[in-house]
């Protein structure tokens, strides 16, 4: 613990230099560099740690320097970020090997796997008023990690608490074992947003008849009506209805957003976190996650209580889709269901319980298997192994269950938590 202080403590004083990627001596075998081992640093101390990523960071100082922040996660699950210049000459030199073949920076994740109980971002968070821009026809803010539009001038209050939410929500999942790499680095741009006024507007950006927001990936852009929010207008000012204020549809969309260079994802995944993270309770900046079974069968219920199944339906249960429906089910095939308010909501609401399941009660209920499949199939599609993903499915998700026989547990577990199901096309 003294070492770990003595070395954390060093980061804080030490100046920014420049990126690890000049030291000459031979490098070691990329491979090494993954896994649970001991680093060294300068001044030869020692911790033991698994590597986590590897991230380019600007410089506050200097615009035009940037720094590399190396990421490790100890014996115990928590993890430490220092500069990468702390380490010695070989461990450099073997991050910059490990690099050629990891493009991405993110070393695939570990045991063990350790879940946030919550996340405390910021209830008065740093924006900034930039301009009017003109081709937007909106109003530019920024905040830590977002551009941010509103084509209605919104008052101080109303914009800090929409903002509370775009950072936080970047940051939260940041701190899931998953691996996601949320935060915005040099080759990953600012993340862009617009709030607009009109339902005709929304539509003329792409809106989706019965969305209540979404985000363009071409476009690195989220869009939200404010109505979605709860936003109206009274008088000359646009504020939150105190009755139907809820960031539920931001969360979503955020979500998304945040975890776009995770293209080529299926849509139960995609959308599963998305609702998974709009069902966390959220206030001011911060999420609970300490007991999100609960909170996925409360979201549950409301599903429920907003569809015809309420009066169909005995009280407790709800009507899941077959998971080998939700596993094949193209984008394309999905947003297809949008027409349909019953058949899409059953979609969100049964790929929320797939990826609470696969979070935290498949298995040893730590994650492992969602974590090493999304993993295997994300460097399959970047490597375009289209071959390997069904192999990836089987040995991960699957494990050697059949469809039936992995229900029966989705049941078990959701049952524990208040909420019975029955699966239906």
């Amino acid at each position: 613990m003294r070492l770990l202080i003595h070395l954390l403590l060093f980061v804080i004083t030490c100046p920014l230099i420049t990126p690890i990627l000049s030291a000459q001596s031979p490098p070691e075998t990329s491979a090494s560099a993954e896994g649970l081992r001991k680093w060294t640093n300068t001044k030869n101390q020692d911790i033991t740690a698994s590597l986590a990523r590897i991230t380019r960071v600007k410089s506050e100082k200097k615009n035009s320097e940037f720094r590399v922040d190396v990421t490790f996660k100890l014996k115990t699950g928590k993890k430490i970020t220092l500069n990468a210049e702390l380490l010695s000459k070989p461990h450099q030199n073997e991050l910059k090997n490990w690099l050629k073949n990891n493009p991405t920076g993110i070393a695939k994740p570990s045991a063990p796997y350790s879940w946030p109980s919550k996340h405390n971002g910021s209830n008065t968070p740093k924006v900034e008023y930039v301009k009017f821009d003109d081709k937007r026809n909106a109003h530019l803010f920024q905040t830590t990690h977002f551009d941010f539009y509103s084509d209605e001038k919104l008052s101080d209050a109303t914009i800090s608490k929409c903002v509370a939410v775009f950072d936080s929500i970047v940051e939260a999942i940041d701190t899931f074992p998953m691996e996601m790499n949320t935060i915005p680095s040099e080759d990953k741009p600012r993340y862009q947003a617009i709030l607009v006024s009109s339902q005709e507007k929304y539509m003329k950006m792409g809106g989706i008849v019965n969305s209540a927001g979404f985000f363009s990936p071409g476009r690195n852009l989220t869009v939200i009506p404010l109505r979605s929010l709860g936003i109206v207008k009274k008088g000359n000012n646009w504020v939150f209805d105190g009755k139907k204020r809820s960031f539920k549809t931001l969360i979503h969309e955020l979500t998304h957003h945040s975890t776009s260079h995770w293209w080529g994802m299926p849509p139960w995944f995609e959308e599963g976190l998305a609702d998974y993270m709009e069902a966390m309770p959220y206030q001011s900046g911060r999420f609970l996650f300490t007991n999100p079974g609960a909170a996925v069968s409360g979201s549950i219920r409301e599903y429920k209580n907003t569809t015809v199944e309420s009066r169909i339906l005995p009280k407790g249960v709800y009507q899941m889709r077959h998971a080998e429906i939700l596993f094949t089910m193209s984008r394309k095939q999905w947003n297809a269901t949008m027409a349909d308010p019953v058949t899409a909501t059953r979609n969100y609401s049964s790929s929320m319980i797939l990826m609470y399941f696969f979070m935290h009660e498949d298995g040893k209920g730590d994650g492992h298997h969602l974590i090493q499949w999304m993993h295997g199939y994300r460097a399959a599609i970047l490597s375009r192994r289209n071959d390997d993903l069904n192999a990836l499915f089987k040995k991960h998700i699957l494990r050697d269950r059949t469809y039936e026989e992995l229900e029966q547990e989705i049941q078990d577990a959701m049952s524990k938590k208040g909420t019975r199901l029955e699966f239906s096309n």
